[in-house]
């Protein structure tokens, strides 16, 4: 609601048009309610809004996701898809300081890579992650972040001030999600007890390490050119060649050939990347990594897709 209210406050000086999108996930009572207070909002601000409705535990079921990430597909599939009806060339979403927090402790606790750690990217280019039909070189959609560098506390402060009453999901407050308990309960232990500034830490480390992954990641796509070949619809490494490389651009490398091979991207850990380093300097074998297989035939490293997104 405070992203909506403050670029409709500043529309007319940056030269922009809106359009509200809001997706019922389906999930709990109450949620048509949301729908129409979206609505009513919106009208109020004479802002069109775009509404749609996902079974999110269908989804779920079916991909074999958890609640979590299959309303994440859900929402950033909607919104790609809102973006291409209304000719929209950014998508601009919620995340402040303390989401930025919240990411880097989650994926810390789950193993993600140096890349994960960097936390939430400010913009970044925004495809449909359920969509069947690669990508291509067709001009990407923005996904942007305005309210990353402020804090949830800032942001509510600034609803108070206009006196605006904002609606609350209670799914917010479950601990059966990990993100939750990470909020209500890792967090203000570490503010307790070590640190009052965490949170800031945290955004603050996140940052860093984005800058110095950018860098990493301009590196490894240039290597993935010289050390890559296509092969039908994998992707096959050269040995030799990767082996030359660093061993922070060779993680890089192997990771991007996973996810251009089909491996969900978001499903790779540091262990997976550790396990393809291990493979191609054992020269033999297979590893299985989420939604690819990577197996060594003779000096090369081949990754295959085993099972596509539904």
């Amino acid at each position: 609601m405070a992203l909506l209210l403050v670029l409709h406050e500043l529309s007319p000086s940056l030269h922009v048009s809106l359009v509200a999108a809001h997706l019922d996930h389906g999930l709990r009572r109450g949620s048509a309610a949301d729908t129409a207070f979206a609505r009513g909002l919106c009208r109020g601000l004479g802002v069109p809004l775009q509404a749609g409705r996902e079974n999110v535990k269908a989804l779920a079921r079916r991909g074999k996701f958890s609640l979590e990430e299959a309303g994440r597909l859900a929402r950033y599939s909607f919104f790609r898809k809102v973006a291409a009806r209304t000719g929209a060339g950014f998508v601009a979403v919620g995340h402040h300081r303390d989401d930025q927090a919240e990411t880097v402790l989650m994926r810390l606790l789950r193993g993600a890579s140096g890349s994960g750690l960097s936390g939430i990217s400010p913009k970044r280019a925004l495809y449909d992650p359920l969509s069947r039909r690669p990508s291509g070189k067709a001009c990407p959609v923005w996904l942007i972040r305005p309210l990353l560098s402020r804090s949830r506390r800032e942001i509510e402060a600034f609803l108070a001030l206009r006196r605006v009453k904002a609606r609350r999901d209670p799914s917010n407050d479950s601990r059966a999600f990990l993100r939750n308990r990470i909020r209500h309960e890792l967090i203000p232990l570490l503010e307790r007890k070590y640190n009052p500034g965490t949170r800031e830490l945290l955004a603050r480390a996140a940052q860093t390490l984005g800058e110095e992954d950018a860098l990493l990641e301009g590196l490894a796509v240039r290597a993935l050119g010289r050390v890559s070949r296509r092969a039908g619809k994998g992707v096959t490494i050269l040995g030799p060649a990767l082996a030359r490389l660093p061993l922070a651009v060779r993680r890089r490398v192997l990771r991007l050939a996973a996810v251009r091979a089909g491996c969900v991207q978001n499903r790779l850990t540091q262990a997976h990347l550790d396990a393809l380093v291990r493979l191609v300097a054992a020269r033999s074998g297979e590893t299985h990594l989420p939604g690819c297989v990577a197996r060594m035939v003779g000096a090369r490293l081949v990754f295959r897709v085993q099972h596509r997104l539904p």
